[in-house]
């Protein structure tokens, strides 16, 4: 067995609950999904993948169209403090130059391995360091009153610095970046809660419910209410499927 293996996974159904002895990188190539990683329900996009710990459960499940690119990582690729950093961090702000290697993959092959530059991105001491928490902070409290004097504090640089680093990392401003973790939040709580939609819309930090419907709208087609029918209808035929 090779210290990766790498895999191009398209996923139809729930995965159901795994757990493996090896670490895991889900890196959403197409489409975005829902993913349960030690109990925190959670989802990734083109802008954010995860990472899965050594034996930490985890489920996931599609809503639409995906592909993902999965890397196994066996035992001694990743050192003791760069798994401790990873399965602290959890989830991954993925930045351009990764996306980019990510589209470049098709399915006749998974082409060049991105491992060497995820590590010198999200490694303890990488160069995304400071944006990895600044973006991790963000994905916790998207509804925080998320202003760029506050980034821009919590990182340590001007507010004109900020936004020349997201637009060279993301290719976003920082607003965006947040407008997305605020979508990304609401939608994983439309499926993994009762809530009502106003609820939801307010603890995401839109202005109005109008707001949050636009803005899925404009993402995915839907309303609020027919995301959440339609991510409830998925699970339900999905569980319903005999064997």
């Amino acid at each position: 067995m090779s210290a990766t293996d790498r895999h191009l996974r398209r996923y139809l159904q729930p995965t159901g609950l795994e757990c493996h002895d090896y670490a895991q990188w889900v890196l959403p190539l197409r489409g975005d999904l829902q993913l349960e990683v030690g109990g925190v329900g959670g989802r990734v996009d083109l802008l954010q993948g995860a990472f899965v710990a050594p034996r930490e459960t985890h489920d996931l499940l599609a809503q639409g169209d995906n592909c993902c690119l999965i890397i196994d990582c066996h035992a001694g690729v990743l050192d003791d403090d760069t798994l401790e950093h990873l399965y602290q961090q959890r989830w991954l702000a993925l930045p351009n130059g990764i996306r980019q290697q990510l589209q470049g993959i098709h399915a006749e092959g998974v082409g060049n391995d991105p491992l060497p530059q995820l590590l010198r991105y999200f490694a303890p001491d990488g160069s995304g360091a400071r944006l990895q928490a600044l973006c991790m902070s963000i994905a916790k409290a998207p509804g925080g009153d998320w202003s760029v004097a506050r980034m821009a504090s919590a990182v340590g640089v001007s507010g004109s610095r900020l936004h020349a680093l997201f637009a060279r990392e993301f290719g976003l401003s920082p607003q965006a970046w947040v407008s997305a973790a605020r979508l990304r939040w609401a939608k994983q709580q439309l499926l993994g809660s009762r809530a009502a939609i106003s609820d939801i819309a307010q603890r995401a930090g839109y202005s109005e419910q109008s707001a949050f419907t636009r803005a899925l709208r404009r993402e995915s087609g839907l309303t609020p209410r027919q995301w959440r029918i339609s991510g409830s209808s998925l699970s339900q035929d999905l569980s319903e499927t005999p064997a």
